[in-house]
């Protein structure tokens, strides 16, 4: 074989992996010049990202590209929402540069006390009534949908740490909820999935409630005073 036809070995037209590396790049660019124009257009970036998975989607039906099965691959899909959703409330934890003092805090405090709690409950009632779904499903649905997407406060919410611009309370509202959010909603989302199995409601109180956020959010503070501090004496 001649030398020049080495090459041919693995390149192959059409070749679903290489297409989906192609893609990425051209999503990393389109991302790049999104979020450097942002300000300066009507729509966030948050658009960009929706037209690219469209794109995608009608790519993997074409090239007749297997999707994950939601059940055969649950743990592979449960693990990239966990790998999403930390990747994404980190970043925006970042972000969120206040003392903690209730004053300055009141704010993010009355959307997750009251706000949240109140979408979730109004949801739930409007899925069960309106849409006919059971009182399960409902609650599921609601609590699906009350979290603040960390990406799209990202986009309308305060600036990198170190940013020299006034930081307005809404913006800090947004992203600090978001912040916060999902560790509220995830109990709401099991209360659904207790009722959908008619158990009994007082495992979950204390598990997934009581315990649940309590241990959560000493870990939580925990973990984030002593790296904090860790980072700071070692200078970095």
């Amino acid at each position: 074989m001649a030398p020049f036809l080495a090459a041919d070995t693995g390149l192959k037209l059409g070749d679903p992996w290489g297409i989906g590396f192609a893609f990425l790049g051209l999503a990393v660019f389109a991302a790049l010049g999104a979020l450097s124009h942002e300000h300066e257009r009507a729509f966030s970036a948050s658009l960009i990202y929706l037209g690219l998975g469209v794109v995608a989607a009608a790519a993997i039906a074409i090239l007749g590209i297997g999707w994950i099965d939601p059940l055969e691959d649950a743990k592979l899909i449960e693990h990239a929402a966990e790998l999403a959703v930390i990747i994404a409330l980190f970043s925006t934890g970042l972000k969120v540069e206040r003392a903690l003092r209730w004053r300055e805090w009141s704010t993010v405090t009355r959307l997750l006390v009251i706000g949240m709690p109140a979408f979730i409950a109004l949801a739930a009632v409007f899925g069960n009534v309106v849409m006919g779904l059971s009182a399960g499903a409902a609650i599921v649905l609601a609590a699906a949908l009350a979290p603040t997407d960390p990406v799209l406060a990202g986009d309308i919410g305060v600036g990198p740490p170190g940013d020299d611009e006034e930081e307005h309370e809404p913006h800090f509202g947004i992203s600090a909820e978001a912040g916060f959010n999902d560790g509220l909603a995830f109990p709401f989302v099991l209360l659904g999935l207790v009722i959908a199995e008619k158990s009994s409601g007082v495992e979950w109180a204390l598990a997934d409630l009581a315990y649940a956020i309590g241990v959560g959010t000493v870990i939580g503070a925990a973990l984030g005073y002593g790296i904090a501090a860790l980072v700071v004496k070692l200078g970095w």
